[in-house]
This record gives structure tokens, sequence and C-alpha cells, in this order.
């Protein structure tokens, strides 16, 4: 599940009911997307109605069910200085398989790698996340090779400027383990990095952006 809320509370009581796993923020939108792994997605309405109350300001939420995950390893051989994004796609229900093959199957280049790769079906309708080298590198990636795909609509990508783990990093990667793609479960272990971590100070951004010490 994806709730988009202001940063809100994430404690032990929550985690009676989900598994959170870790919170983004991309380039230019007023929104936090906050991960949740969960068994019975009736469980979400939990989270939303104890613990999104207890932000001091929430003007709205929106929570979305990821369908068919597929993860993928971080490679050891990849750029020193990679950045993610968030590719959100819309296109009509004829062309979701296709697409989403296209991306799971396709042969990503040494400065961009895919993430995750999800159909979405909320305000978008494939999601992926991917990591690059550059911007240059992700919109000549949207432009040359997804726009020309039969049935891509609107392609939109948008830079992850900050994120936090809420669950340990172990954990994050067994969850990862759960979907992860075939081709990618082919990959030796000596060739992931199981160490690396995607968290950044994402509290005092938060309240460098007008987050209030109680909405934390």
């Amino acid at each position: 599940m994806r709730g988009f809320s202001k940063p809100s509370m994430i404690n032990e009581d929550s985690i009676k009911y989900v598994t959170p796993l870790y919170a983004t923020q991309s380039e230019g939108m007023m929104s936090v997307g906050v991960i949740f792994d969960v068994k019975d997605p009736d469980n979400i309405a939990h989270f939303l109605t104890e613990n999104i109350t207890k932000c001091y300001e929430c003007h709205h939420t929106k929570t979305i069910s990821l369908m068919k995950p597929v993860f993928f390893p971080i490679p050891k051989n990849r750029p020193k200085n990679i950045y993610r994004y968030i590719i959100r796609i819309y296109t009509h229900p004829r062309y979701y398989k296709s697409i989403y093959n296209f991306l799971v199957d396709y042969k990503y280049p040494f400065n961009l790698f895919p993430i995750y790769i999800s159909y979405s079906l909320g305000d978008e309708d494939i999601m992926m996340n991917v990591a690059a080298d550059s911007p240059e590198t992700v919109n000549n990636f949207v432009r040359e090779k997804i726009r020309n795909l039969e049935g891509a609509d609107s392609v939109l990508s948008y830079l992850v400027v900050k994120a936090k783990r809420f669950a340990p990093l172990e954990k994050l990667i067994e969850e990862q383990q759960k979907h992860l793609a075939e081709k990618a479960k082919k990959i030796p272990k000596d060739e992931t990095d199981k160490s690396f971590d995607w968290v950044e100070d994402f509290e005092e951004y938060a309240l460098l952006t007008g987050a209030l010490p109680g909405d934390l």
C-alpha cells in the first residue's frame, strides 16, 4: 500500500497491523509517499484512522494498492553517484501487460537500473522506481524507450529528493526477496549490494520545508 500524507508517526502500534517500509518525497510534490507491506488490505485502515490523525496538519490522504510488484537488487557495478526517480505511466488497460512486461524484461544499461516495477491503478497505471546517474539518463529512457511503446499515453518522471527507511535494512531486503523479478533471481549474489541504503535525513528536510514538529 502507498499512503500519501504529511510525515506521520510510525510506532509499535502501527506495526501490529502493517509493516511500514519507507517514505519518499518527489521533487515538486507537496505530499509524502509511505510504502507499507500488508497481508490484509483492510489493515491499512487502522493506520489511516489511528496514526494519520496524530498529524497536526493533514489535508488529505490517498491510498493506492501496488499490484504485482517486482523488485530488483542494487548492483555492485554501478556509477558512484546515483539518484532515485519515480516514473509514472498512464495507459489503457489493454496495454497494461505489454508495457509492464517490457519494463521488467528490458536490458537496462550500466547507468540506469530499476528498483521496483508495479501495477498501480491509482492516479497512474504502472509505476516504476529507478536509479540513474543523471536526470538526462532518465529523460532519455522515458523519451526513447517508454513513450515510444504502443499505448503509453503519458509518462512522467520525478526526482526523489528525500527518503526515510522505517524497517531495518534486513527486513526491507527480506520483503524485497519475496517479490524479486524472475531474471533478478538469476543474478549471482556476489554481484549485488545488500549493504546499500537509501536513508537520508528525512526529518530535517521535512522541517525545513514546512512540516511542524508535531507532524513528525
